[in-house]
């Protein structure tokens, strides 16, 4: 019988909803959010870096835990918790974000560690670690895109 073996006869393909347009995701995702967002790449780090970072989120974290369970974080008491740390002037930016949440960047050669305190979702200090942003911003974030 000819045409009889699937093997042998062409088959339609249908594309999966999930990975409409390409994107891997639902069908409403931007399909250039990595081409749009290239500009906000930071550097890598060696292991060395990586492993001094984490030593530093660590340090961070537990030097900023009482501004957070005291729902005391300003930037200035941030700032201030930093310098306290070691971290010297110009090397820390702070911002707010709503009464309760203070977030910072402290820059450290070729790494950035970025971070926050919220005293409102459980005192909360997160931080992580990162190589400095290839758009030659240093730790600070670029903003704006092309």
């Amino acid at each position: 019988m000819v045409g009889s073996d699937a093997s042998a006869s062409p088959t339609a393909s249908v594309a999966d909803p999930g990975t409409e347009r390409g994107t891997g995701q639902g069908g409403d995702a931007n399909p250039r959010y990595a081409e749009n967002h290239a500009f906000q790449s930071t550097l890598g780090l060696s292991e060395a870096d990586r492993a001094r970072g984490e030593a530093e989120v660590k340090r961070v974290k537990r030097g900023l835990a009482a501004l957070a369970e005291g729902r005391k974080s300003t930037e200035d008491s941030v700032l201030q918790a930093l310098h306290a740390l070691g971290y010297p002037d110009g090397s820390v930016t702070t911002s707010t974000f709503g009464p309760h949440r203070t977030s910072f960047t402290v820059a450290l050669g070729t790494l950035c560690l970025d971070g926050s305190l919220d005293g409102e979702a459980g005192a909360l200090v997160n931080a992580e670690v990162h190589g400095r942003y290839m758009e030659g911003t240093g730790c600070v974030k670029p903003r704006g895109g092309h």
